[in-house]
């Protein structure tokens, strides 16, 4: 948590810096031109006005930068959901956002001032597995046991739970799996753990249920 939030302030700092450094080439420039800058900025009046309703937008951006930095909204290396996009927080500046989509590795950029909605997702993932009603409850968890000390050797796992029944479906009992691991990896981290439970449900001649559809003719 450290780390990540010395990375936000870097990126902070840096954007920062960058903002004052084209400030001051700025008048840098026009005081070698000749161009009083202190009565410039005293003769502003009405355009100063003007400039400022047209900036209204940045300074929201700027000032929802600084309360993401100050009351930890989220730091770089956070996994945010916005919408429908799950991404990687690579960089927080004063005015935008950069997010790395966890599953196409798109990278988005977004005004911070749209940032509201932002959910930061956390390790916690969940897995239902619907299996027969006819089968041994107890014979059921045994096996879901064996395919989950296979599941916690994946690369990205941290720790794997069994939670229980779930709830009783129409067709099948649904067995409830927590896994704790990375945010930005649990797309993968699911599809993987979907195979060693597939695995081993075979292994023990176990169907997954399905909708059927019986046809009588008259």
């Amino acid at each position: 948590v450290v780390t990540r939030k010395r990375k936000t302030y870097a990126k902070l700092f840096s954007s920062i810096l960058k903002y004052l450094m084209i400030i001051l080439v700025i008048i840098s420039i026009l005081q070698v031109n000749g161009v009083n800058v202190s009565s410039l900025v005293a003769g502003l009046g009405l355009a100063s006005a003007i400039v400022g309703l047209a900036l209204q937008d940045a300074l929201k951006d700027i000032v929802m930068g600084v309360n993401i930095i100050v009351d930890d909204y989220f730091s770089v290396g956070d996994v945010l959901k916005i919408k429908d996009v799950e991404g990687k927080v690579i960089e927080v500046g004063l005015k935008t956002t950069k997010l790395k989509d966890v599953n196409t590795n798109d990278v988005f950029v977004i005004a911070n001032r749209n940032i509201g909605e932002a959910l930061r997702l956390s390790n916690q993932l969940d897995i239902d597995i619907p299996l027969p009603y006819e089968e041994n409850v107890t014979e059921m968890e045994e096996i879901l046991h064996n395919a989950m000390k296979k599941i916690q050797k994946l690369e990205h796992v941290t720790n794997v739970e069994y939670r229980g029944l779930q709830h009783f479906g129409d067709s099948a009992i649904y067995y409830k799996l927590r896994l704790y691991c990375k945010p930005d990896f649990k797309a993968q981290t699911k599809r993987d753990a979907n195979r060693i439970i597939k695995l081993e449900l075979d292994a023990n001649n176990i169907e997954i249920p399905y909708m059927q559809v019986d046809i009588h003719n008259a």
